[in-house]
């Protein structure tokens, strides 16, 4: 068993099944599922890949400590877990299936989402597509940010952006997330475009390459970013977010109400030196 300590609560990962372990009476989640990879089927960058039967990724929905369980619903947040898998299909890193989130009621744009990653090192894939500007069915990618992301750091996916992500490093990758318990996944975009605008595909040496999917065109380049601490929005390095909630639960509103933090969603990611 490994300890997770910057999951902020008491929970273990087992390398034997791949899955966490709550180890407190009051700790418990609201849903498990795990993806093999034939629901990967029509996401992957290799579409002769076979292999029905790989795990792929676990998700534990709406984590809590029923001590605190208050503090999340009284601001309307949910704290998820996501497991994924190290491994391959051909070339290409095990990832999510990746998804849009449903726009906010009365607003123009969708919700955002923090995640940080607490084991291993992830890739997050994120798109902003105009699906209005289709040139021979393929939708039109405006923008497309490729943030690595190592274990203790923290990123937040703005509104409107698709977002996948990919576990670039060697061994199983663990992130958690804070998101509205209004936000909804619209994962139907993705799968009708073959996955997301850009597969990361391994390279001989271990490293990792980006690849643009032909089945959308592109306005711009796809660029590499790390991120920095954001104070205004509750994000320090190596502090679990969770804590960091618990300590000033106010701070995370603009989960649900975005429009008045948009350009700092973009400033804490650097390009990559």
């Amino acid at each position: 068993m490994e300890k997770l300590t910057m999951f902020g609560m008491p929970i273990v990962f087992s390398s034997q099944d791949q899955k966490l372990k709550v180890q407190d009476n009051h700790v418990n989640y609201e849903d498990y599922s795990r993806k093999y990879s034939k629901g990967m089927f029509g996401l992957l960058a290799d579409c002769s890949y076979a292999k029905e039967d790989e795990p792929y990724y676990d998700f534990y929905k709406a984590i809590v400590d029923d001590r605190v369980r208050t503090k999340f619903s009284d601001v309307n947040l949910r704290y998820d877990s996501t497991v994924i898998m190290e491994g391959y299909a051909g070339n290409e890193f095990k990832k999510t299936a990746g998804h849009y989130h449903c726009l906010i009621p009365g607003k123009t744009v969708s919700y955002p989402e923090l995640y940080q990653v607490i084991k291993g090192t992830a890739l997050f894939v994120m798109q902003r597509v105009n699906d209005n500007a289709m040139v021979e069915g393929n939708m039109l990618v405006e923008d497309v940010i490729l943030a690595e992301v190592h274990a203790g750091e923290s990123i937040v996916v703005p509104p409107d952006f698709g977002h996948c992500t990919v576990n670039i490093g060697t061994g199983t990758m663990v992130f958690v997330n804070l998101v509205s318990c209004d936000s909804h996944n619209s994962y139907e975009s993705v799968k009708n475009s073959v996955g997301m605008c850009c597969y990361v595909l391994r390279n001989a040496n271990g490293t990792y390459r980006i690849e643009k999917n032909p089945h959308y065109d592109f306005a711009c380049q796809p660029r590499i970013v790390v991120p920095a601490d954001s104070p205004i929005l509750g994000i320090k390095k190596n502090m679990p977010v969770y804590t960091s909630f618990l300590n000033a639960p106010e701070i995370y509103r603009y989960l649900n109400d975005p429009e008045g933090h948009m350009a700092d969603y973009f400033s804490m990611l650097k390009d990559k030196q």
